[in-house]
């Protein structure tokens, strides 16, 4: 019985680290778009300024 009971707790915890991790890669995702559109946005604005 407790070998089932540390199966299903190392299930649990390998879930939980999964989506920690899922949520980590989701969110440098994001975080990547936002930053290309506002440094395409800048660079954007700079080059119409100089022309």
């Amino acid at each position: 019985m407790i070998h089932l009971t540390l199966i299903i707790v190392d299930f649990l915890t390998g879930l939980l680290a999964a989506g920690a991790w899922a949520l980590l890669g989701a969110g440098g995702a994001i975080a990547g778009m936002l930053g290309g559109g506002f440094a395409g946005l800048w660079l954007f604005r700079r080059w119409r300024r100089n022309r």
